[in-house]
Order: C-alpha cells, then sequence, then structure tokens
C-alpha cells in the first residue's frame, strides 16, 4: 500500500490520505496477511489529482477528490 502525505505539504490536497489508507486496509488485510489474491497487488491512494506517489503505475489507485 502506497500512499502520500500530501495533506502536510502539498498546496491542493482534497484529502487526508492516512485515513483513506487505514479504512482500505483494515478491510484487505487478511487478504493480503492471508496471501488470498492470486498475484501481487499495488494499491496507491493520493490526495488529490496530481497523484504524487506513484498512483499512475499501480494495479489498484483511489484518488482523493474534494
Amino acid at each position: 500500500m502506497v500512499h502520500t502525505q500530501g495533506w502536510v505539504h502539498c498546496h491542493t490536497p482534497a484529502t487526508d490520505a492516512s485515513g483513506t489508507v487505514k479504512v482500505i486496509m483494515d478491510d484487505l488485510f487478511e487478504e493480503f496477511t492471508g496471501h488470498n489474491m492470486p498475484a501481487p497487488v499495488r494499491i496507491a491512494v493520493a490526495c488529490c489529482l496530481n497523484m504524487c506517489g506513484a498512483c499512475h503505475c499501480s494495479d489498484i489507485a483511489v484518488v482523493g477528490v474534494h
């Protein structure tokens, strides 16, 4: 799980990625620890449409929109 900390230093944040990451990982924790997915999965969360943090090259990308 990759996420940016744009809320702290970005001038255009739409959301705080940390909260979104916590919710996603709480839901998917057993999938990752039990190795239930057919292949490695990269999930990324971006705070805004700038998508820093390599969201564009992830399998699943979540982008915060305000």
